[in-house]
């Protein structure tokens, strides 16, 4: 499934089909930070206060001489997420996303045409915060791309068509950001996924990473700059 998935949408998607998400503000070559447990630093982040949180990774990316930083797909997060009792407990601690690491306000464009599937704001600590799921159709396959800590109120509404190129979301913070420190979080999630009851999972655990193309395909290909 996930091999079919990026060949299938691969055969029809051209490089101008997708804009970039962040249109022209990520310039040069990213900050890759190490969010796994094994970075010592993991444990140092002061989960519990928003300001500390967010100062400690902006600091660690201006003294990188960096413009902007990139969480990846797929690290095993079990440090940070030391406060989220439920995803500890679950084992959950590959993470599904794409972290862009950009400061608050940041504006965030639709990479691809589609519908508003989904939005709202999650407001307990260490979820989401505000986000939105656009569901797109391409070469007769339906796949979902989510969009996590933004700023609400949202700038677009539910079933609203979107165009790639548009002004989707601005990055958010606090409340907003879910606690995290500033950043979009940019996730694929298939139909598969969406009909198992997997839709708002943004971890997975060891057990099913075999299985993670078949719900969570890899998002880098969804990320232009």
């Amino acid at each position: 499934m996930g091999f079919f998935f990026k060949m299938n949408l691969k055969s029809v998607l051209k490089e101008n089909d997708i804009y970039p998400l962040f249109g022209d503000l990520l310039k040069g070559e990213p900050y890759v930070f190490d969010f796994s447990s094994k970075n010592p630093k993991t444990l140092d982040y002061n989960l519990n206060d928003f300001h500390d949180f967010n100062d400690a990774i902006f600091n660690e990316l201006k003294n990188s001489g960096r413009k902007w930083g990139i969480g990846e797909y797929l690290e095993e997060r079990r440090n940070i997420l030391r406060g989220s009792i439920n995803i500890i407990n679950e084992k959950r601690i590959y993470h599904l996303g794409l972290d862009i690491i950009v400061p608050y306000n940041s504006v965030v464009f639709c990479p691809l045409d589609g519908y508003v599937h989904k939005l709202g704001k999650e407001t307990q600590k260490g979820n989401y915060g505000g986000y939105l799921v656009l569901k797109h159709q391409v070469n007769n396959q339906t796949f979902y791309s989510l969009y996590g800590h933004l700023k609400t109120p949202h700038r677009v509404q539910l079933g609203q068509e979107v165009v790639a190129g548009q002004e989707l979301a601005v990055i958010g913070k606090e409340s907003d950001s879910g606690g995290w420190f500033c950043h979009l979080h940019l996730q694929i999630i298939t139909q598969k996924a969406m009909n198992e009851g997997y839709s708002e999972w943004g971890y997975i655990s060891k057990k099913l990473l075999p299985k993670v193309e078949e719900y969570f395909p890899d998002p880098n290909f969804l990320f232009k700059w």
